[in-house]
């Protein structure tokens, strides 16, 4: 019995050991907690639902910033104003119906969240094409359809999906009405939303985010109350311990197929889309910050990846250089320079596609 305990503890102490030369030695960039993250919009109509998706409100000038909460202290992430066209979406120039049209679609990254839109590099026209630029934050394959929809009055010729992995497990989704008063009012929120109104008096804001912070932990010193919020706790630790993520992650890409319902909604999608446009659709994976610190594809980067490959030919690959200095320390974002390596390799992949033409 006492071998059997020794070799238990040995094994144990074997785990520790590696756990921590992951987490600080081999991993140690991968310390971002989402909870921890504080995005304010200057106060007034910032977002607006239409349908069953949202956009911008249209012709706007809007600030925004970030904080990231570490150390006991606040970190300006990035500060910058979000311009907004006609249609609500991010980008300078009106666009106008009956022109040909190159359409983008995508997320946060397509948005050019964390920096002045990269999207507004090409001026607004690309050969002859006036460029659309569909990029909302948070938003994956199924709203990405949603606003093609919106936008089937217009005349577009080419469609390029700007996606990353992470787009495949995201539903469709708008602001809430707490959070849409959060942001027109600051002063009316709890704390409970992810998206925050900015003082107009700016002086104010790190005295507002140390109030939200309180409001925080207040809530969750009554979550920890319920035997829900405890085995929810051990389940996310235990799941993120590098030991246990990354041979799941091994045996998933390589056995596991997923029969999540919104994967399964995002997949329809897909289909859908290149029914719609065939040939003219693209495809573009854009390579995650966390994809770059693990030095591989995450699973859900691999599952649609395959599943678009058997769809069509038209797949393109943006790694960043796989240079964690292309993104926020803070934050998962590109940062400018990261913005600028997008666009780059965006630009040569719509010169490729429309010279087919």
């Amino acid at each position: 019995m006492s071998n059997k305990i020794l070799v238990f503890f040995s094994f144990l102490i074997s785990l520790i050991i590696v756990e921590l030369f992951l987490s600080l030695i081999l991993f140690k960039n991968d310390d971002y907690n989402y909870k921890n993250r504080y995005l304010l919009y200057s106060e007034g109509k910032v977002f607006r639902n239409i349908d069953n998706f949202f956009t911008y409100y249209p012709n706007k000038k809007i600030k925004a910033l970030n904080y990231y909460f570490d150390k006991d202290k606040f970190i300006e992430i990035y500060d910058y104003n979000i311009e907004t066209n006609n249609l609500g979406l991010v980008q300078k120039n009106n666009v106008l119906k009956n022109k040909p049209s190159i359409l983008l679609l995508g997320d946060s990254f397509t948005e050019g969240q964390g920096s002045k839109s990269w999207v507004d590099s090409f001026n607004g026209n690309f050969k002859g094409n006036q460029i659309i630029n569909g990029g909302l934050l948070g938003t994956g394959f199924q709203q990405f359809e949603l606003l093609d929809n919106y936008l089937s009055d217009f005349n577009i010729t080419k469609v390029f999906v700007l996606f990353i992995g992470d787009d495949l497990r995201r539903n469709v989704f708008q602001f809430n009405k707490q959070e849409i008063n959060c942001i027109e009012n600051h002063l009316l929120c709890n704390g409970s939303e992810g998206f925050f109104g900015l003082p107009k008096d700016e002086a104010k804001k790190i005295n507002f985010l140390d109030d939200l912070r309180k409001k925080q932990i207040n809530n969750q010193k009554e979550n920890k109350k319920t035997f829900r919020y405890f085995r929810r706790s051990i389940k996310t630790y235990l799941k993120n311990l590098h030991i246990i993520k990354i041979p799941l992650e091994l045996l998933k890409n390589y056995f596991y197929k997923s029969k999540n319902v919104k994967i399964q909604k995002n997949f329809l999608a897909i289909d859908r889309l290149i029914k719609k446009y065939g040939n003219d659709i693209s495809f573009i994976n854009l390579k995650m910050k966390q994809e770059i610190i693990f030095m591989k594809k995450s699973y859900e980067t691999i599952y649609v990846e395959n599943y678009i490959k058997e769809k069509t030919k038209n797949y393109y690959n943006c790694n960043f250089n796989d240079d964690l200095k292309n993104f926020y320390s803070y934050d998962g974002h590109p940062n400018k320079r990261g913005y600028e390596n997008l666009f780059n390799c965006v630009k040569k992949i719509l010169t490729k596609e429309i010279d087919k033409i």
